[in-house]
């Protein structure tokens, strides 16, 4: 009973995120060959943007490439950010006609290529700074403004997943410029894009939720155990593993009890090598290890059933 409310309470989540209605919801439940078929549509020409996008987008850069020693200082600029620009302002006119909406997201992709590298282009043909990171914190601030800002009025997925990134350029440059320690900065990072996963994961963005997990479980996993390695407290990163997993269940997410489970297991490996390798009883530790392995995975196999599938 409990996993079927969850359930219902993930369904009414996704209805209120994507604005749908009664009527919406039962023709979908009761004309699954129309859905399915709309569905199979939608695909295909998704499928047939993305690839056109991608020999559009590699045309421009072969072309590019071809003409660069020609190009003056201004035309290296205008190639670079006036087209990156230029296709920002496309994807923009698109997601306004609902016959161009699915051409908007390649368009958006290819904008936050070119921008950055047209500023950097600028940048380097007319700054007379010596250091490059205050050009990647300016390139950073003006992308977030712009890509935050639209994504304010648009709400896309798309402009969600490029303000995140540039977000996290733009932190972790000014952190660096601060002289803040490398592993303070990739828990500080790993830790924020965690918090903002858990809420992407109850959003209509949710489809990025799982690689900002990605992201930032293994920033905070690796700086954890740069900070924990051979100190007296070295063993609470077997907790930190422990706790991820833990989280895992709570935001429902794969993506999280796979980085857990693995990071648990290369500290069990890595512990038992630098502790037992030289010990007789070394074929033994090989032997205990395996049963926790095997243990472990079945242990995460069924916190993926019980907690994680039934309520996805």
């Amino acid at each position: 009973m409990p996993n079927k409310q969850e359930a219902l309470q993930e369904i009414v989540t996704i209805v209120q995120n994507n604005q749908l209605t009664v009527n919406e919801v039962m023709v979908a439940l009761t004309d699954i060959q129309a859905i399915t078929a709309q569905r199979s549509s939608g695909m295909l020409s998704r499928l047939f943007g993305y690839i056109g996008s991608i020999l559009v987008f590699a045309g421009i850069c072969i072309l590019i490439g071809m003409q660069w020693d020609q190009f003056t200082s201004g035309a290296r600029i205008a190639v670079t950010l006036g087209t990156g620009f230029a296709a920002f302002l496309l994807a923009l006119v698109a997601i306004d006609h609902p016959k161009y909406d699915r051409s908007a997201t390649p368009l958006l992709l290819m904008a936050a290529l070119f921008q950055p590298t047209g500023i950097f282009v600028m940048l380097d043909e007319h700054s007379q700074g010596n250091e490059p990171l205050y050009g990647v914190l300016f390139m950073s601030t003006v992308m977030l403004i712009q890509q935050g800002a639209i994504f304010w009025q648009m709400k896309r997925t798309t402009l969600a997943f490029t303000t995140i990134f540039f977000g996290c350029g733009f932190f972790i440059t000014a952190m660096e410029l601060l002289e803040i320690e490398e592993n303070l900065i990739s828990l500080i990072i790993g830790t924020s894009l965690m918090c903002i996963s858990w809420a992407l994961n109850s959003s209509p963005h949710r489809a990025i939720s799982a690689f900002w997990y990605f992201i930032g479980s293994i920033a905070l996993l690796i700086a954890a155990f740069d900070l924990l390695q051979d100190t007296p407290f070295e063993v609470l990163y077997l907790g930190l593993t422990a706790l991820m997993i833990y989280i895992s269940t709570a935001a429902h997410s794969r993506t999280l009890l796979l980085t857990g489970t693995l990071s648990m297991l290369a500290y069990i490996s890595y512990f038992t090598y630098e502790h037992f390798s030289d010990t007789l009883g070394w074929p033994l530790v090989l032997i205990i290890c395996g049963a926790a392995f095997i243990a472990i995975g079945s242990i995460a196999m069924r916190i993926n059933t019980r907690y994680i599938r039934e309520t996805i």
